[in-house]
């Protein structure tokens, strides 16, 4: 048992009660509480004993997994950094000697990166954080993991928050028109077969942007107006990343068609796709059973594999 799971936010627990619950001194007692206190746990005390007045926004194994209700196949083992050159970076160092099940995260990433290596702003209160997967599928189905990751990010945005998010094709997620989060998936494949799939997630919590990207970039705070404990957030993202997941594994992509488009941005608007060779405007169709997207171009409807979308 964790002290912190002896304190009640708002309920005095005397010292005496705490120290016979771990089986440790009373010493021993307030040196933890005041641990806690260094990682900005808000703990009074008096004669009576502990009061937990405000939990803190820590990003560790334990308060991770404290939020789980059944620990999920991906997130068997947590690994949690106060900072990192980057998270992605990271797993995939780790990525042929690991297995399925294994999360990195971190407080602060000092070389976060997305899609097409662009660079990615991790300061600290933001959510980083990478996950392996060695899925059996084939190479050609590994990208779709990505717009799966997507929808299972804006199922528990729009639940948790009933924040109005859209999935901006492939794989950011958008609010109020911004950017919210972004999604990367990496793999090594030989032939027919998937080695592994590191996907990595960047999620704007409560950090601060720099200003080339305040008129781009969403802040879950700040539209919330209430302070997101990450650890939560996180938790409810990698159960619902694995249940989307397993229904992946068995289904395919089909399964998430309607729920993809349903919230996808920009549908049915005037887009153009910069696939880094060529520039390509249409209306968008929102994306088919394969997660290529439908592009009515003025001389026929085009299926689009990658690329970067963008309103005009």
């Amino acid at each position: 048992m964790h002290i912190l799971e002896t304190l009640s936010r708002g309920v005095c627990v005397p010292g005496t009660k705490i120290a016979l619950l771990l089986n440790v001194s009373r010493a021993a007692v307030h040196k933890q509480i005041n641990v806690l206190r260094k990682n900005g746990y808000v703990i009074s005390s008096s004669k009576k004993g502990y009061t937990l007045v405000k939990e803190a926004d820590v990003l560790n194994e334990n308060e991770i997994k404290s939020f789980f209700k059944k620990l999920p196949a991906i997130a068997e083992k947590i690994i949690c950094y106060s900072k990192i050159n980057s998270t992605q970076t990271k797993i995939k160092s780790l990525a042929e000697t690991a297995q399925n099940g294994l999360v990195i995260c971190a407080q602060e990433q000092t070389q976060g990166y997305g899609r097409r290596k662009s660079g990615w702003s991790s300061n600290k209160g933001g959510l980083w954080f990478s996950f392996l997967l060695k899925p059996k599928i084939a190479p050609n189905d590994a990208p779709k993991i990505a717009l799966i990751i997507s929808v299972a990010i804006n199922r528990v945005l729009k639940r948790k928050y009933n924040l109005n998010s859209k999935i901006k094709w492939p794989n950011d997620i958008l609010a109020d028109g911004k950017k919210l989060c972004g999604i990367i998936t990496e793999m090594s494949a030989e032939d027919c077969a998937v080695n592994w799939i590191a996907a990595g997630v960047g999620i704007n919590v409560s950090n601060d942007l720099p200003k080339e990207l305040k008129n781009d970039g969403a802040v879950l705070k700040d539209i919330l107006n209430i302070d997101v404990c990450r650890a939560e957030l996180l938790a409810d993202i990698l159960t619902e990343i694995d249940k989307v997941c397993g229904e992946f594994f068995k289904y395919g992509f089909s399964r998430f068609c309607k729920e993809y488009n349903d919230n996808c941005a920009y549908i049915n608007e005037a887009i153009f796709i910069d696939a880094g060779f060529d520039i390509i405007k249409g209306i968008n169709l929102g994306v088919d059973e394969t997660g290529a997207l439908l592009l009515k171009t003025e001389k026929q409807i085009e299926k689009i594999i990658s690329g970067t979308l963008r309103k005009l």
